[in-house]
């Protein structure tokens, strides 16, 4: 089985891991260069020398001085100073407040291009690392999809190596079930043995020893019938459920016989299909050998004889019956009874009559243990197939074998989620297993005379 920490596996965390951490990083530092300044304010002189821009940039003649005594040079430089002074100084003062400006202008230029030349640097630094980003975006969520996928598929083995074991353990209760039917069947053929060779022995006996007048010490009461009787009907309502119940199970049955009146049932035990019957306006009666569920039907208005049903399939006119119905039944009566009462019902049954035969479904594992070896009045269990054939052989036609009572799906074997073809094998194989140990419960056998 393949272990949670295998290499494969530890090696795609470490990746995963070193993947977030440079997706870390990367964020941290998109981040960082995201804050990036305008020139304004990353340059706290380019406000001062924009001021001393706009102090300089009038301007306004100053007074000159005045003349200072001295040579005829200077008398000169002086005349001619007070010639051209009103004229040159207002112009030297203009040259020199427009150098002040230019170099006050060139200043703030440089300053500006540096600091736009630095923001734009950032701007380049901030676009390489979101490109990178989004490339370890792609690589974090591949890292993420091979991790999560190599997740997926170890779950995946861990599923079916527990599946494995399930059904390791189930086919070996399986074996020790078969092994515990064959010892039982082994008991009971032993114990029929032994019966027919007690009947054998008081026959002869019989026949052998002189009748004696029988006093009344010697003669015990027989067991009750009607607490028998009483005790199948509390078994009838714990393991196969309430009249309510059972009249649900039984309804899909009625429309096997619209237009097909009369309809008998043999052992209809406390009525819940003539009840169903006589609702869809159907003539029907039915027959019990139970005195307790006949008292049962009575009192509900329904016409129910006491007796044997192959007793009173021999007493009906022949094909004077439409329908015969029988749920439950045909697995509590021995083969040869089984035989003359099939012969017996197709006497009974007019030509296009209908006969249904509800009965324990022998190719389902869980309606053997849990159902048909539950009550000990079942004989034998019958295989559709059986039936089938039997039918057939006692003349009807058109026979078809209907499955019902389907098991819970929880019950049931799961299947295992995944597309791997081993899983699908597995899935397949299951399958079969589900149908074979929880198939459908019952069946029932349909046929036309």
């Amino acid at each position: 089985m393949p272990s949670i920490e295998e290499p494969g596996l530890s090696e795609l965390k470490e990746k995963l891991s070193e993947e977030e951490s440079a997706y870390a990083d990367l964020l941290a530092e998109l981040d960082a260069l995201a804050d990036a300044h305008l020139p304004y304010q990353g340059d706290p002189e380019i406000p001062v020398a924009l001021s001393k821009l706009n102090d300089h940039w009038e301007v306004e003649p100053k007074k000159s001085d005045g003349d200072t005594p001295g040579s005829v040079k200077g008398l000169l430089r002086r005349t001619a100073r007070r010639l051209l002074e009103p004229e040159l100084a207002p112009l030297r003062e203009a040259l020199a407040r427009q150098q002040t400006f230019n170099s006050f202008t060139v200043q703030f230029l440089n300053r500006y291009m540096d600091a736009a030349q630095h923001h734009a640097r950032r701007l380049q630094e901030f676009s390489s690392t979101l490109v990178r980003y989004a490339q370890r975006i792609d690589r974090l969520a591949d890292a993420k999809d091979r991790l999560y996928a190599q997740l997926g598929n170890t779950r995946n083995d861990l599923l079916l190596a527990g599946m494995d074991k399930r059904i390791e353990s189930m086919s070996l209760g399986l074996k020790r079930a078969q092994e515990k039917l064959d010892s039982m069947m082994s008991s009971v053929d032993l114990a029929r043995s032994e019966l027919r060779s007690l009947q054998s022995g008081l026959a002869a006996d019989s026949r052998s020893v002189p009748k004696k007048k029988s006093s009344p010490r010697a003669s015990l009461p027989a067991p009750s019938d009607a607490l028998a009787a009483r005790e199948y009907v509390a078994f009838e309502e714990r393991f196969r459920g309430d009249s309510e119940e059972i009249r649900n199970r039984l309804a899909g049955y009625v429309k096997q016989f619209e237009k097909c009146g009369p309809v008998a049932e043999l052992g209809c035990g406390r009525g819940e299909f003539l009840e169903l019957l006589r609702k869809a306006g159907l003539e029907a009666r039915g027959v019990d050998d139970n005195a307790e569920m006949v008292r049962v039907c009575r009192e509900r208005g329904l016409a129910v004889e006491e007796g044997d049903l192959l007793t009173y399939l021999k007493g009906l006119d022949e094909e004077s019956l439409g329908g015969i119905f029988a749920a439950q039944v045909v697995e509590h009566l021995p083969p040869s009874v089984l035989r003359e009462a099939l012969e017996a019902s197709y006497r009974a049954l007019r030509k296009g009559g209908r006969i249904v035969l509800e009965t324990v479904n022998t190719k389902s594992v869980v309606a053997l243990v849990e159902s048909f070896y539950r009550d000990l009045s079942h004989q034998k269990p019958l295989h559709p197939e059986t039936l089938d054939f039997l039918l057939r052989a006692c003349g009807f036609r058109d026979v078809s074998i209907e499955y019902r009572s389907p098991v819970s799906e929880r019950a049931k074997l799961l299947s295992v989620p995944s597309d791997d073809p081993n899983a699908r094998t597995l899935n397949e194989n299951f399958r079969k297993l589900n149908a074979f140990l929880f198939g459908d419960q019952d069946y029932a056998a349909i046929a036309i005379k």
